[in-house]
């Protein structure tokens, strides 16, 4: 479980990073739940979406909810693969 927990880290900081590149090469978010946090601003808004995430993610942790960590884990894979088609796509 801790593995779930650790791949679940790395996924939000890999969101976080590409997120960042994505908006670097002008692309903007579409999540309306991170828009909603962005008032300080894009970035700010990523950043707090991913404390929110990894709250989420430890108390799933703490709750022993394996299941709920390895779908989100599947999930986030594929928000980091998205976020990396957008990259290719602006660069």
């Amino acid at each position: 479980m801790r593995r779930a927990l650790l791949i679940f880290a790395l996924l939000q900081l890999a969101d976080l990073v590409t997120t960042i590149v994505v908006f670097r090469l002008g692309g903007v978010e579409e999540n309306p739940l991170v828009l909603h946090l962005a008032a300080g601003g894009p970035v700010q808004g990523v950043i707090l979406a991913k404390i929110v995430a990894l709250a989420i993610g430890g108390a799933c942790f703490l709750a022993a909810k394996h299941r709920a960590l390895r779908i989100a884990n599947i999930v986030f894979v594929g928000i980091v693969l998205w976020n990396l088609s957008i990259i290719v796509r602006l660069a």
